[in-house]
């Protein structure tokens, strides 16, 4: 099995408007991934409200675990990676953020960083500096680099 940590805000969540929405692709993308991946969440936004905007959402059933800062240290932080993922197999984990301290959490805890700047504030000049492998600009092009740069581990899903 191989393991995708998302960020929320800015990476599945565009909160740039009045109303909160769904990246165009994001849903694809989860839906896609569900068929030979692991999906998790780490996000610096709180549990409740991330448990409600992704059930308003229709998305929450797509993702096997989540940690926000009301379960473990904020981002950049590892514990959060590590309460996700424990002794998973580094080699088959990946992060996709679009923060420095996504990238330096992935970074940290020895995984693939992938930067997503669909966001129109998201920097990849930034997220190079801070450890991204690689920068995508739409959630679908995730998917290639996802299948070529990670492979499985023995965890059962």
């Amino acid at each position: 099995m191989k393991h995708v940590v998302f960020d929320c805000d800015g990476t599945i969540l565009d909160t740039s408007g009045a109303k909160y929405k769904l990246f165009p692709g994001i849903k694809e993308l989860l839906l896609e991934l569900t068929q030979d991946y692991m999906l998790y969440v780490w996000t610096a936004r709180g549990r409740a409200s991330t448990l409600r905007f992704f059930e308003e959402m229709g998305i929450l059933h797509l993702f096997d675990q989540l940690c926000t800062p009301d379960d473990a240290p904020g981002k950049p932080h590892v514990a959060g990676l590590f309460s996700l993922l424990g002794s998973t197999p580094k080699h088959s984990i990946c992060v996709i953020g679009d923060s420095s301290a996504d990238m330096v959490g992935a970074k940290n805890f020895g995984v693939m960083a992938i930067g997503a700047i669909w966001q129109r504030d998201a920097s990849s000049q930034t997220l190079k500096e801070f450890g991204a492998d690689f920068i995508v600009s739409h959630p679908l092009e995730c998917s290639k680099l996802l299948l070529e740069n990670l492979k499985g581990d023995d965890h059962v899903r």
